[in-house]
């Protein structure tokens, strides 16, 4: 008779294992909700930047020359300490460039 040589796995070591998983699973499926909130809040500013903007030319017949402008007249607050923003003016009568980047930590 043979006997079986195949022993059997130890239950703390698939514990260890399945628990492993799981974590790494959970941090990168919290990394993917926190960059997917951060690319929405930034798409929400420049939404609302693009909306002072129509706004402001709607009312004066130009666009705003700067992000300053917008702030001082149509209470668009700016943080940039946390934001990068491009806010590019070509012509007073043709819809500027807008883009909002989020500014990477140094801590």
């Amino acid at each position: 008779m043979k006997k079986n040589t195949r022993s059997k796995p130890n239950p703390q070591i698939i514990l260890v294992a399945l628990t492993s998983i799981y974590i790494a699973g959970s941090l990168f499926g919290v990394n993917r909700y926190r960059d997917r909130l951060e690319r929405s809040e930034t798409e929400a500013i420049i939404r609302s930047i693009e909306r002072a903007a129509v706004q402001c030319y709607a009312l004066e017949g130009h666009y705003p020359p700067d992000l300053k402008y917008l702030e001082h007249n149509y209470g668009i607050r700016i943080d940039e300490d946390k934001y990068h923003y491009e806010y590019s003016v070509f012509a007073s009568n043709i819809r500027p460039y807008i883009n909002v980047i989020k500014k990477v930590d140094s801590k």
